[in-house]
């Protein structure tokens, strides 16, 4: 496994999954100093998300294989995971937000355009005259 054979939008990408991984066992309310881990609600979500898009991105990158290239299927999922745990974070975000949510929702903006960045990237490296 080598994970700089990653294209740069790809390098943003899996950083900000493993934020986001990361923000779902932190605080994500906090209120009087009683606090709530992302685990005890949405952070459940976002967590499985950014591991499917971990597992998502290795498998469909150079990183296992050097002779593979990502296809649009999995561009366009790990597109669509991204904006789903930034929205979680926005519609979670609230006046009690702690690290933990904020991290989330920064991090799915950050993961999503990565991901639209790769998407493009791609669209831009196909040969002339083929479908993309």
């Amino acid at each position: 496994m080598d994970l700089t054979r990653l294209t740069t939008p790809q390098r943003i990408s899996f950083g900000a999954m493993i934020v986001v991984a990361v923000a779902a066992f932190l605080p994500w309310v906090s209120l009087l100093g009683i606090s709530a881990r992302g685990t005890d609600g949405d952070g459940v979500i976002t967590l499985v998300l950014s591991l499917v898009g971990i597992v998502v991105l290795v498998l469909s990158s150079r990183v296992l294989s050097p002779e593979k290239t990502p296809g649009k299927a999995s561009q366009i999922t790990l597109t669509v995971l991204a904006a789903i745990v930034a929205l979680i974070g926005l519609a979670d975000m609230n006046g009690a937000a702690a690290i933990g949510l904020y991290l989330t929702l920064f991090a799915g903006m950050a993961w999503l355009v990565g991901a639209i960045w790769q998407l493009s990237v791609s669209k831009s490296q196909a040969a002339p005259g083929t479908v993309v």
